[in-house]
């Protein structure tokens, strides 16, 4: 697909209780928010400096575990898989207990995630877990996270194809169908000007009234006529990633870093990889594309890809096809963990 673009903690100390908690003790008491900040901030750089996944099968190994991970968001499941390569299912230790009655063994690693309330939390991979006495067999998303998720059927897909069109108008991108060459499914370019994009919402309180939303259009998505739901989310969602990977530049850094200045080989890598795994958590029979199959298979050295900018854009059109976003949710306020 054409882009239209060429081409653990800081300061501190953590101290963690068995029901899976984290307490960070600084030495000036920041605020709730500025320690929020600074674990999130000690979280994005322990991924960006993860020196994982520089061969072809840490690269796969990669792509299977976020893949078949569907309890964790993608950031999340990344951060397991940098911290301990063949962890298989993670929990807080809480959780081990409420669902499994299984309890954390004194030598189990403690793995950082972030939390859904708050910055930070531990959990623990079930190979650190032994259980109590009339525990129950564990279930087959445990013991076989790999297993086959059956896809979703014709109305479901459509119903994520409208959701995550819906949000991506929100961010000012623009998606038609057109003719395009014939080997190209897809394409997107940042644009300027032209006609504003229209957002409806229903109105809060009172009378069920429609409101109108008019959003700059910043990008344009076209994708060939004719394709079938299937084809035409991935599609959808190659063209995503080169927007949320910052291949087109950005509208704003806080939304997303501008990187139009990676090379070719990078945006494709990336958009490819995002395209897949959120396809993929959805319904685990999606192959990998041709492009990354070939170079994989071949034990090709993957290209300097942005291991955080891969999973955050994952995560957020995963969460884009799921649920409907408020405009102002969107870009700025970042969906997901």
């Amino acid at each position: 697909m054409s882009s239209g673009a060429p081409g653990l903690f800081g300061q501190g100390s953590l101290e963690l209780d068995l029901e899976g908690q984290l307490e960070l003790s600084l030495a000036e008491e920041p605020s709730a928010a500025s320690s929020a900040d600074q674990a999130r901030q000690s979280v994005d750089d322990l991924v960006r400096g993860a020196q994982r996944y520089r061969t072809a099968s840490q690269y796969a190994d990669l792509l299977r575990a976020v893949g078949s991970s569907r309890h964790l968001s993608p950031l999340n499941a990344v951060l397991v898989d940098v911290q301990r390569p063949g962890a298989t299912h993670v929990l807080t230790a809480a959780r081990w207990r409420e669902r499994h009655r299984r309890v954390v063994r004194a030598d189990a690693q403690p793995l950082v995630v972030l939390a859904p309330r708050g910055p930070v939390t531990f959990v623990f991979d079930v190979s650190g877990t032994e259980p109590l006495e009339g525990a129950p067999p564990l279930p087959h998303e445990v013991t076989d996270p790999g297993a086959v998720v059956a896809g979703a059927g014709e109305p479901a897909l459509t119903a994520r194809l409208d959701r995550l069109v819906d949000n991506l108008v929100g961010l000012g991108v623009g998606v038609r169908t057109g003719r395009l060459d014939s080997q190209q499914v897809g394409s997107v370019r940042a644009v300027t000007g032209g006609r504003p994009l229209r957002r409806e919402r229903v109105a809060r309180g009172g009378r069920q009234q429609t409101v109108v939303e008019r959003v700059p259009l910043r990008y344009e998505v076209v994708l060939a006529d004719g394709l079938e739901p299937r084809r035409r989310l991935v599609a959808l969602l190659h063209a995503a990633a080169h927007v949320l990977c910052g291949h087109l530049g950005t509208p704003d850094p806080l939304w997303w870093p501008d990187r139009s200045g990676v090379e070719h080989d990078v945006e494709e890598w990336e958009a490819e990889s995002v395209a897949h795994l959120v396809a993929r958590r959805a319904d685990s029979s999606v192959e990998l594309p041709p492009s990354l199959r070939q170079h994989l298979e071949a034990g090709l050295q993957p290209p300097l890809f942005s291991l955080e900018r891969l999973a955050r854009a994952t995560g957020d059109l995963e969460a884009y096809g799921t649920r409907r976003f408020r405009t102002a949710e969107l870009g700025r306020a970042r969906p997901t963990t």
